[in-house]
This record gives structure tokens, C-alpha cells and sequence, in this order.
């Protein structure tokens, strides 16, 4: 349970690191980029045989095959995010990421046959989705452009990969040191392309320059980052609760704490949408921990 609770923290800890990096002017892609390399390094460090671990990751089982290749995922859907953001709304970008969580469950009983949906958990699922679309709602975002679907439909794929992903892989390596190194995969992926792309762009010039503040709260994020990852890791591991359970508590308790933080220490105001939100995630949750 200290597990989950530790992993509900630093996921929420994420948003408001982004909302602190927007105040500060801080450059979000190289941000980003020194954050994977840094939870990479964690990661590695938290691999207790890594001589084993590596050696075994290199035999390209499934584990170490889909740690690799969701560090793509993961990069694309930040970067995603940000367009949406820019070009379509905040809202819509955080309704899209945590939407997820539905199509999530819905994968995790078509492919792993000891999951299973019961009534309550539908009704959980389904008082969700309309909590975290209330609980995301801003006023003065203007309306939906349904010309930009495009954006947050692969937001929505991608946290959907992501999230089945991390919880059903995590079922393959055979011990400890191979589950840390699971853990740490992805950012690795996602270090080497963001660092390509900072390459290319200091290459090409044009004034490019890259920030030492940039870099230093890409550190910082970084730390908070891998500690979301590791502590979800290990809550599925110890098994709990099923992960078509665990996953939505997970969401759903970020939303919550993401929220009153942000009232708290940003003094960012709810508007009843949002109250309506919180109360229909609270609900959800409490179903969810029956």
C-alpha cells in the first residue's frame, strides 16, 4: 500500500513540476530529455545484479523487447501533448491522457484471462471517465476544433499503450534486477531520441543554444519521474489488487491529489465542473477499493 501511495505522489508531483516549469520559463522538450536521462541512471543504479540483468536483456526476451520500444511511445506522448495543448487546449490534452485508463481495463480482460470486469467495476470505470473529463475541464479554453482530432486521439492510443503496457510486460522478467532494469528501459529510448534531437538542432544552429536551467530541472523532474515508474511497478508486483484495478486507483487517485495540490500550492480555482469531477473520481475510487 506504501508503494501504491508513493506512486500516486510522484505521478501527481509530475503536474505540478510542469505547471512550476511554466511559471520559470523553463524549456519543456530539453526538460523532458534530461529527465530520461536521469531516471535512466536511477534505474540502473537500482538494478542490484545488473551484470545478470543485462546479460538476460540482451537475449532480447518480451520484457526487454517492450521496454525498449515504449521508450519511443513515451516520448511521442509528451510530445503530443504539448501540441494539443498549444493547438487544441489544455483540457482536451489531460481528458486524452487519462482516458486511457478505460481502454486499459478493456485490454487487460481481452488478453490476460485472469481479469475480469465485474458490474462494479464497469460502474467504476464508467463514473471515471466522466470524473476525470469534469475534474479536466478549465474555464475559457474556447470550443473543440473536431479538425484537430488527430492530436488527441494519439494521445489517447499512446497512454493506452502505455499504461496496459507497463502493467502486462511487467509480468515477464524473472526476478528483481530484471524487473528494476524493465523499469528504466523505456527511458533509455527516450533519452537517445531526445538527445538526437537536441543534436540536429545544435548542429543546425540558427541561435540554439541549450540552457543549463533547462538541464537542471530535467534533472530534478527526472527523479520524480523514475519514482513514478519504479513505485507503480513494484504496487503490481506485489499484486494486491488486479491491475484492471490498480491501474484505474492509481489514475484516479492522481487526479485527486494532482487537483487539491494545485489549489493548495498554485491557488488554481475549481469550478463546479470540476467539483463535480472530483466527487465522481472519489466515488469511482471507492467502488474500485471494495
Amino acid at each position: 500500500m506504501i508503494l501504491l501511495l508513493l506512486s500516486i505522489l510522484t505521478n501527481a508531483a509530475i503536474y505540478l513540476i510542469f505547471k512550476w516549469f511554466e511559471i520559470k520559463n523553463i524549456r519543456v522538450f530539453e526538460a523532458i530529455v534530461f529527465n530520461y536521462i536521469t531516471a535512466f541512471s536511477l534505474g540502473m543504479f537500482m538494478v542490484d545484479d545488473r551484470k545478470g540483468a543485462l546479460e538476460a536483456a540482451f537475449q532480447w526476451p518480451l520484457w526487454s523487447v517492450a521496454g525498449i520500444v515504449m521508450g519511443g511511445i513515451f516520448i511521442s506522448v509528451f510530445y503530443f501533448m504539448a501540441i494539443t495543448a498549444q493547438k487544441v487546449g489544455i483540457s482536451v490534452a489531460t481528458i486524452a491522457s487519462k482516458m486511457s485508463l478505460a481502454l486499459a481495463v478493456i485490454l487487460f480482460a481481452i488478453f490476460d484471462h485472469t481479469e475480469t470486469i465485474t458490474p462494479i467495476k464497469a460502474t467504476a470505470i464508467i463514473l471515471a471517465i466522466a470524473g476525470v473529463i469534469f475534474s479536466s475541464l478549465k474555464e475559457g479554453e474556447g470550443k473543440f476544433n473536431w479538425r484537430m482530432i488527430g492530436y488527441p486521439m494519439l494521445i489517447l492510443l499512446g497512454s493506452t499503450v502505455i499504461d496496459f503496457s507497463i502493467a502486462f510486460f511487467s509480468n515477464y522478467p524473472t526476478n528483481d534486477s530484471e524487473l528494476a532494469l524493465y523499469s528504466c528501459l523505456p527511458f533509455l529510448t527516450s533519452a537517445v531520441i531526445g538527445l538526437t534531437i537536441i543534436g540536429i538542432k545544435t548542429i543546425k544552429g540558427g541561435g540554439y543554444h541549450l540552457r543549463l536551467r533547462d538541464a537542471l530541472a530535467g534533472i530534478g523532474l527526472g527523479i520524480v519521474n523514475y519514482g513514478s515508474i519504479f513505485f507503480l511497478i513494484k504496487s503490481y508486483d506485489l499484486a494486491l489488487w488486479p491491475k484492471s484495478t490498480l491501474l484505474p486507483i492509481n489514475n484516479l487517485s492522481v487526479v485527486i491529489v494532482g487537483a487539491l495540490a494545485a489549489f493548495i500550492i498554485f491557488k488554481e480555482k475549481f469550478s463546479k465542473k470540476n467539483v463535480i469531477g472530483l466527487v465522481l473520481s472519489g466515488i469511482a475510487l471507492a467502488l474500485l477499493l471494495k
